[in-house]
C-alpha cells in the first residue's frame, strides 16, 4: 500500500517511558505480592489503563485494588513518567525523516502525553494532533482513539499506518481498520512481546526506530 499517514502510540513508541510505569506500580504494590510473580503478570499488559489492569489483577491474582488505591497508583505513574521518560532511542530524527501527517493515538492523559513529548522534543511533531480518553473516547483495546485520529487527519484507514508497543494497542488499531507495525525496542520488552504483538495483528515488528524511515520507504 501507498502510506499517506502515521499514527503513533506514545508510551513505548515515543517514550521509553513503559519502563518507568512498571516500576512505579511494582513500587506501590511493594509487599502486596512477590514482585517477580507481579512484573511477569504486568509486562503484558503495560500499554493498559490502571483500571483494566486492576481488574485483571482482582481476577487473575486475587489482588483487589479499592479505587483510592487504584488512583493513587494511576497518579504516581504519571508523576514518574512525565519526570523520568526519556524519548525513545533515534525516534525525534527518524520522525523528523518521515514527511508523512502524523498524530498520537495514547491510553495516557492528555497532560501526561503533551508533558512527555515536550520533555523529549517531540511535540511539534504532533501538536494539536493528540488523541486521548475521555470526552467520549473509550480507551484501547476499543478502536475509539485510532478512528478519532483518522478523523482528525482527515485520513483514510487502507492507508494509515500505525505504530504500537501493546496487544491493547494493536487490537485497537486492527479494530478501527488500520495496517499496525509492531516496536519493541523499548526498555521495557520482553522475549514474548514480538510474537504477542504478531498474535494480535501486527503485520511486521521491529525494535530499532532508526530503520523506521526506510521501513516506511520500502512500504511505498
Amino acid at each position: 500500500m501507498t502510506l499517506s499517514h502515521l499514527i503513533c502510540d506514545c508510551d513505548g513508541v515515543l517514550l521509553d517511558s513503559e519502563s518507568v510505569a512498571l516500576a512505579a506500580i511494582l513500587d506501590g504494590l511493594s509487599g502486596r505480592m512477590a514482585r517477580d510473580q507481579l512484573d511477569q503478570f504486568l509486562r503484558p499488559r503495560l500499554g493498559m489503563t490502571m483500571h483494566h489492569i486492576a481488574e485483571d489483577m482482582a481476577r487473575d491474582l486475587g489482588l483487589r485494588l479499592t479505587p483510592e488505591e487504584t488512583l493513587h497508583l494511576e497518579t504516581s505513574v504519571e508523576d514518574r513518567c512525565i519526570a523520568e521518560a526519556q524519548a525513545i532511542n533515534g525516534v525525534l530524527a527518524a520522525l523528523q525523516s518521515v514527511h508523512l501527517p502524523m498524530a498520537v493515538a495514547s491510553n495516557s492523559s492528555q497532560a501526561r502525553v503533551e508533558a512527555g513529548l515536550r520533555n523529549a522534543g517531540l511535540w511539534s511533531l504532533f501538536a494539536g494532533r493528540v488523541y486521548t480518553p475521555g470526552r467520549g473516547l473509550r480507551p484501547k483495546p476499543a478502536p475509539d482513539l485510532y478512528r478519532a485520529a483518522c478523523q482528525g487527519l482527515s485520513a483514510v484507514a487502507a492507508t494509515t499506518l500505525v505504530l504500537e508497543d501493546s496487544v491493547a494497542g494493536v487490537t485497537a488499531a486492527r479494530a478501527a481498520g488500520l495496517t499496525v507495525l509492531g516496536f519493541v525496542g523499548a526498555r521495557h520488552g520482553e522475549p514474548t512481546a514480538a510474537q504477542r504483538l504478531r498474535d494480535a495483528g501486527a503485520t511486521d515488528v521491529f525494535d530499532d526506530m532508526t530503520t523506521l524511515p526506510a521501513r516506511l520507504a520500502a512500504w511505498h
